[in-house]
Formats: C-alpha cells, structure tokens, sequence
C-alpha cells in the first residue's frame, strides 16, 4: 500500500506542510514615551507661556485704547480752548462802555454826572444810566 500512498498527492502534501511547521517567537518592542509627569510639566509651561503672551496682549489694547482717549481728549481740550477764547472776545466786546452807553440811550434811559461813581481803569469817563421819567 505504500505505493498508492506515494502516488497520493494528498498524502504528500500532509508529510510536508507537517514537517514545514515552525513556531517562531516574536519579540515586541515597545518604544519608551514621555512620562505622564513630564507630559504635565511641559503642558503647565505651555500653558503660562500662552497665559502670559494674552495678558501682554490683553494690557497692549488697553494701552492703545487709553492713547486714542488721551489723543481725543487733547482735541476736544484744544477746541474748548478756541471756544472759550471766543466767547472771552465776545465778553469784551459786549462789556465796552459805549455800547453799553448806547444800548442804554436806546432803551431811553438818560446819562445823570451826578450819579455816577466811576470804579475801573478808564480815567475821568464815567457812565451811569437812569431811566427817563414818564412825562404824562
């Protein structure tokens, strides 16, 4: 019967995948990482590194913001200034003696020497002003 066995392609291939067979180990390497606690230390100093680059950036926005509301309080300052030297014109002109004088001749009130007590800088030129008495 061996030689059917032989003639057995079947039975042949059965002899060799047997003998064929080797178990061999595999060794698995694993890669050494980060320890968890160096992992912690460098995402502490990532973060108070992010932390402080915000609160720089944070205080330069104020600082600007503090520049432009210095810059438009100087304007507005400066056009008070412009104003106020007007209005200070105008007070002059409307305090001068003659146009009070004339003002008051207008409404019909009479220049009276008698009455007058001069208190100022003009020398002599007093002016006081009463009313003209009703004539009926």
């Amino acid at each position: 019967m061996s030689y059917y066995y032989q003639g057995n392609l079947a039975m042949e291939l059965e002899k060799e995948s047997r003998s064929v067979t080797k178990t061999t180990k595999r060794t698995v390497r694993i890669k050494p990482t980060i320890p968890t606690g160096e992992k912690l230390l460098y995402l502490l100093f990532i973060s108070l590194t992010v932390t402080g680059l915000g609160m720089v950036g944070v205080r330069y926005s104020q600082i600007s913001q503090m520049n432009y509301e210095i810059q438009s309080t100087k304007k507005e300052n400066r056009l008070i200034a412009e104003n106020n030297a007007t209005l200070k014109l105008q007070i002059e002109q409307l305090s001068n003696r003659d146009r009070i004088q004339r003002e008051a001749e207008r409404q019909g009130m009479v220049y009276n020497a008698n009455a007058v007590h001069t208190i100022g800088q003009e020398n002599g030129k007093a002016s006081s002003l009463q009313q003209k008495p009703n004539q009926p």
